[in-house]
């Protein structure tokens, strides 16, 4: 079991994403950085794949900010992203337009993390 959020974790998250095939259409890029209590990591698409890394990157299109609950709750499908943000558990910032095109390929990455979250161990 691999517990969440761990380099573990983000190492195993990267390599589905690597092996899904899965990346943006046109080749445009598009960064999510995420931010979770004190973890924070960002994953990239663009026209060569998708790939997920520790840490903050230089341009994201958009920052999500949320603590580790409200993540452990989306994850496991408690609650939809969407509610978080409408509850004010996840800020973002950046362009909510990029959001709305990449939704397809953001819920893609989600069926990618499917097998990821069977061997996840959610509490830290």
């Amino acid at each position: 079991m691999l517990e969440y959020l761990s380099e573990e974790w983000i190492a195993a998250a990267d390599a589905a994403l690597r092996a899904s095939g899965l990346c943006s259409s046109g080749g445009e890029r598009f960064v999510v950085e995420q931010h979770v209590g004190e973890v924070v990591f960002h994953i990239v698409f663009d026209g060569t794949g998708a790939r997920i890394c520790s840490g903050p990157t230089v341009e994201p299109t958009v920052v999500f900010y949320q603590e580790r609950r409200t993540a452990v709750r989306i994850a496991i499908g408690d609650m939809s992203a969407e509610e978080a943000v409408l509850d004010g558990e996840v800020v973002f910032k950046g362009n909510p337009m990029a959001l709305l095109a990449h939704r397809d390929l953001l819920d893609k990455a989600e069926d990618v993390f499917a097998d990821l979250r069977t061997r996840t161990t959610w509490d830290k």
